[in-house]
This record gives C-alpha cells, sequence and structure tokens, in this order.
C-alpha cells in the first residue's frame, strides 16, 4: 500500500509541484491535458491487453472468490496497480480505496496459495489482504475489518476475526511508519451533541439527501453498463470529455476530492456553488467507474457524503462545529448506502475522529438512510448491483459455504502403498496393521486392493506353489498384480475443500480416488464415503 500511494502521489507532488487532489490550483491547460492524456493512456492499455485483465476492482475480487476459490491472478493486480495510478494522477474523479482492496486481495491469494493452504485458508488471507488494505488507506483498523465482512463476504464469520484484526492492526502501524499519520481533515474533536429539534430536522434532511444522492451515483452506473460492449476507445473518450469539461468549469471536482472539503472544513469560504459541486462530483464519478475508468468508488463517496453534510449543516444554519459534526454524519450515511455497510462507516468515523460524540445521531442518520434506499429504491451495494447486472451472485449458498470450510480428511481413510513386488515377510505384518487398503503402482497405474484380499492371498502358499510367488536375491515376494484382482484409482494431488473434491467426482464419474497429500502419504477417499458424510452432517 505504501508503494501504491507514493506511485500516485510522488509525481504529483515533484513533477507537478502539487498535491494529488488540489488539481484546482492548477492552470486550466494542465488540467485538461492531464486528464486527456490519462484517458489515451488507459484507452491504449486496455485496447492492448486481452480481455481477461481488463478485470479489476472489489466487484471482480468478490466474484473470484466466490466463483474461483478465491484464486486472484497476479496480473490483473499489476494492471489495477497501474492504471489506477494513471488515473488518478490524471485528475479523474475516482479512488484509490477500491485497487488497494484489490491488491491487498491478490496478495493474501498469492501467499496462501504458494502456502498451499486449504480453503478456509485462503478465505482467511484473502480477507485479511482486504482488510489490511482498508486499514492502511484510512489508517482505521476496526473499520477495515468490518469493511472485508460487510461488503466482501457479506456476512460476520467468527472464525476469521482473530486473524483479520491482527492484520488490520499490522497495516495501520506499517501506515503509520512509512507514510505517517494521515491527517486528511483538520475535523478535531467533535463538540458535544445536543440533542434538540432542530438537530432532528437537519439529520433527517441530511437523510433525505444522502438517499438521493446514493440513487443518483448507482443508477448513472446502471444506464452506463449498458455500453461495456462499446470499444474502450469510445469510453474513455467520453470519461475524457466529461473529466475536462469538470477541469474547465468545476476543477474541484477532479480527483478523489478531498481537497474542496478539508477546505470547508477549515473555515475556508468557497466562491462557487456547493450544491452544483456535489452533484457534479456524484455524477462524474459515477460517469467515470460506470464507464470503466479502472478506478475506485469509496474514497469519492466518502467526501460527496462529507459535502452533503456541509451543505445541510449550511442551510440550517449551523455553527463551525456542527458543520463537522454534519460532514462526519454525510460521510457515514453515503459510505452505508452505496456499500451497504452500516458498521463500518459508524466505526471509521470514530477511529478518524478519536471520538464517540457523534455515534447516536451517527446511527440516526445511518439506520434510517439504508433502510429508506432499500425500501423506496430497493438499492443493494453497488458492488452486489454491478454483479447482478452480469448475472452473478454475490454470496454462496450455504452448502457451497459448509463445503469449502472442510478439507477432504473427514471422508479420507489411510491407504498403505507397497511396491508391486513386496517381500512375503512384510505382507505378513499387514496382519497387524489397522490400515484396511493398500495400493500399489503397477504400469503407470496405481492400483487398489484391500488388506484382507492380501493377507488370503499369501495363506494360499499352503497349498502349494503360486503364481504371484517370486524369488529374487534370494527373497521371497509376492507379486500383488498376480495374487490379487485390484482395481485401477486415478491419483490426484490434495484437493483444497470439499467442494472441490465432489466438483471433481461429478466431472469424472469415478467412485474413488486416491489422495497425495503432504509427507509422501496417500489417503482414499471414495463418492459413498463423502455422501454418507453430507447427509450425515446436513
Amino acid at each position: 500500500m505504501a508503494l501504491f500511494y507514493a506511485v500516485i502521489y510522488l509525481p504529483a507532488r515533484y513533477l507537478i509541484g502539487t498535491d494529488v487532489d488540489t488539481f484546482e490550483s492548477l492552470p486550466v491547460e494542465w488540467r485538461v491535458g492531464l486528464s486527456i492524456t490519462a484517458c489515451a493512456l488507459l484507452a491504449l492499455i486496455f485496447a492492448v491487453l486481452p480481455h481477461r485483465l481488463h478485470k479489476v476492482g472489489v466487484p471482480y475480487v468478490v466474484e473470484r472468490l466466490n466463483y474461483h476459490s478465491g484464486n486472484l491472478p497476479i496480473w490483473n493486480a499489476v494492471v489495477q496497480f497501474f492504471t489506477a495510478a494513471i488515473g488518478l494522477v490524471g485528475g479523474l474523479s475516482i479512488g484509490k480505496e477500491g485497487p488497494a482492496v484489490h491488491l491487498g486481495a491478490t496478495l493474501g491469494g498469492f501467499l496462501a496459495e504458494k502456502a498451499k493452504l486449504p480453503q478456509f485458508g485462503v478465505e482467511t488471507l484473502l480477507v485479511c489482504g482486504v482488510a489490511g488494505a482498508i486499514s492502511a488507506i484510512f489508517q482505521t483498523p476496526l473499520a477495515g475489518v468490518l469493511f472485508a465482512f460487510e461488503v466482501i463476504f457479506l456476512e460476520y464469520r467468527q472464525g476469521y476475526v482473530l486473524p483479520v484484526l491482527l492484520s488490520s492492526v499490522v497495516a495501520t502501524l506499517v501506515s503509520h511508519y512509512m507514510i505517517g499519520p494521515l491527517e486528511t481533515f483538520n475535523i478535531g474533536d467533535v463538540s458535544t451533541v445536543v440533542f434538540s429539534q432542530d438537530l432532528f430536522f437537519a439529520c433527517f434532511a441530511l437523510v433525505v439527501f444522502i438517499v438521493l444522492l446514493s440513487a443518483l451515483f448507482l443508477q448513472t452506473q446502471k444506464m452506463l453498463w449498458r455500453f461495456s460492449a462499446v470499444s474502450v476507445w469510445r469510453r474513455f473518450i467520453l470519461a475524457a470529455a466529461a473529466t475536462s469539461l469538470a477541469a474547465v468549469y468545476l476543477p474541484e471536482a477532479l480527483g478523489s476530492g478531498y481537497g474542496p472539503l478539508a477546505h470547508l472544513l477549515s473555515g475556508d469560504l468557497i466562491v462557487y456553488s456547493l450544491l452544483l459541486l456535489i452533484v457534479v462530483k456524484t455524477v462524474l464519478t459515477s460517469f467515470t467507474v460506470g464507464l470503466g475508468i479502472p478506478g475506485g468508488m469509496i474514497g469519492p463517496t466518502f467526501i460527496i457524503g462529507g459535502l452533503a453534510g456541509v451543505q445541510v449543516a449550511l442551510v440550517f444554519d449551523n455553527n463551525s462545529a456542527d458543520v463537522a459534526l454534519f460532514a462526519l454524519l454525510g460521510m457515514a450515511a453515503m459510505m452505508a448506502v452505496c456499500f451497504q455497510a452500516p458498521l463500518t462507516a459508524l466505526v471509521a468515523i470514530i477511529e478518524m475522529t478519536h471520538s464517540s460524540e457523534a455515534i447516536i445521531p451517527a446511527l440516526f442518520v445511518v439506520v434510517l438512510a439504508c433502510l429508506l434506499a432499500r425500501g423506496i429504491f430497493h438499492q443493494e451495494s453497488v458492488f452486489v448491483e454491478r454483479l447482478s447486472y452480469i448475472g452473478m451472485s454475490s454470496t454462496i449458498s450455504p452448502f457451497k459455504r459448509y463445503l469449502r470450510h472442510h478439507t477432504v480428511k473427514p471422508v479420507s481413510e489411510d491407504v498403505l502403498i507397497l511396491p508391486s513386488c513386496v517381500p512375503v515377510e512384510q505382507v505378513k505384518e499387514l496382519a497387524a496393521s489397522m490400515v484396511d487398503y493398500v495400493a500399489f503402482e503397477s504400469d503407470d497405474e496405481w492400483r487398489l486392493v484391500r488388506r484382507d484380499a492380501v493377507l488370503d492371498a499369501l495363506q494360499t502358499l499352503e497349498f502349494g506353489p503360486q503364481l504371484w510367488f517370486v524369488v529374487s536375491e534370494d527373497k521371497a515376494l509376492m507379486d500383488l498384480l498376480l495374487a490379487v484382482e485390484s482395481n485401477i484409482v486415478p491419483l490426484i494431488e490434495e484437493p483444497s475443500s470439499l467442494e472441490v473434491m465432489l466438483n471433481w467426482f461429478q466431472q469424472t464419474g469415478s467412485l474413488e480416488v486416491l489422495v497425495a497429500q503432504s509427507g509422501a502419504s496417500f489417503s482414499l477417499v471414495s463418492r459413498h464415503r463423502l455422501d454418507q458424510f453430507l447427509l450425515k452432517n446436513d
């Protein structure tokens, strides 16, 4: 995350001479030139790259988790890294938080793959990467944990809590050490909230405003998703045109948008319509992301909500302390509604302000806004809506989840591996063994036989010499291929979960399989034993 942060901010500070979120301080030709150049570079990159590398962002992470067991290709993350950096440096109205989630999830999945962890371990490290990314970007460890559960898994899973908490805290500490404390907003301590009728009406007005903005944000994207099959050059030219118009007439809408909100919270006067900025920022962000620009939505929606809160505070003629309070309420409400992550939003504002003074009005605003968005507009998370649009589910069935959380160990049986010609003395030792099955390799094929059958074949020596009896180097050997009737069984590497094992049985039609485990050991898994396990635990 520190490298991603450096790639975004260093070019702006050393080449342009300004912060990446203060594009309004640049000459108009710089602003227009940066946005056009960024869109042209992105169009060129996506035109050259194969289509499979176009998929990036939080929806892609959820898709890979649900449909591909959390396997996130490295090259998609590389594309996400550089394309998001280009868009942010170019002033496009996107955020860095969504790309950071993709990068963190890919890192977690990569480590799990290298460690050859089961599916439960893959999901654990993936969610650790997501939580760590959010924590490093915002320096809010608890909000990072809740974001991973509310946005990625869409449910809380107790078994993941401790490792995810550890990852989140470590990411925050590393972010503090490498970047320093992030003081994006000069909010300070929120004054003690005095509950009154005016505060209630102001909060209700903020709720209505946030719900309308979130509906505008989502519906604009939905309209643009229909053009996903249009040439990337045409789509990105439209994004460049929209951003260039904003660069000329309202440059405060460029970039993530932290600058205008920070100025407002510092008490600076504005010389333009705040309401116009809010609407333009909402439409420009949804327009940019909806056309396929590989950027995030989390940061911009956070800022849009903060600006909306300031607008409501100014309309109700509140003092500067209330302006800060309503900015926080707007941030929390917009984030909660757009991503259906109420607890993440609530905890984020507490961690950002180091104060719980705003928690009660925040609860009122966040809960009511989420309920109205769901009840009136039937609005889910933007990421859920995106996956639904392309025909994918954002969750998996409880049955699949149950299979993913179990390895093949509960349905496997130990197997004793013997050479195809085994010493008779070693065969006699099988009588004391507790293993029921014996496997051996012959002509590059694995064969399976019951231990009792081998012992029965050994007893036939009492009736005289047998065809399977072989003498080699003064050793009496049993040729298992001649001694017993054996079944050919396939050999596979240990699957990551019972879901993978069940899919293998369904695809091959086999009834049993040898599974190669770590430590050069083998086990037998049968379809019958798997079905019994599933029926028993149904």
